[in-house]
């Protein structure tokens, strides 16, 4: 995907999919406490909170797909709730991607009137 003609390169994440499937997909924005994720050519990401979508490590993901082929629920479960919260991708990337917290017409609380103000 390109924006002004520049590639944007989106990190990848792995995401607790339906039934706790581990699923390897990209992190487009985080936003009021949601990460949007997709495919890498995704036009509607979707949002998830943010304690669903993890940094994607190759060894990480190899042993979540392994306990989930197996159907190993207890062991999945045990994996997914280990899962460093350094390694959550909102704490990750936060600075590589769109966030609404760094939008510039976000009213400054501060100056806004007060409703008391005489």
């Amino acid at each position: 995907m390109r924006e002004n003609n520049v590639s944007v390169r989106r990190p990848p994440v792995t995401v607790r999919a339906w039934g706790d499937e581990p699923v390897k997909l990209v992190l487009y924005r985080i936003e009021n406490n949601r990460c949007y994720v997709g495919s890498e050519n995704s036009q509607n990401p979707i949002g998830l909170p943010c304690d669903q979508v993890f940094a994607f490590d190759v060894d990480t993901m190899a042993i979540l797909s392994t306990a989930f082929q197996h159907g190993d629920k207890r062991r999945l479960g045990e994996l997914l709730a280990n899962i460093s919260v350094d390694d959550y991708a909102c704490n990750r990337y936060q600075d590589m991607v769109e966030c609404s917290h760094d939008q510039k017409h976000v009213a400054n609380s501060e100056s806004a009137p007060s409703s008391n103000a005489r």
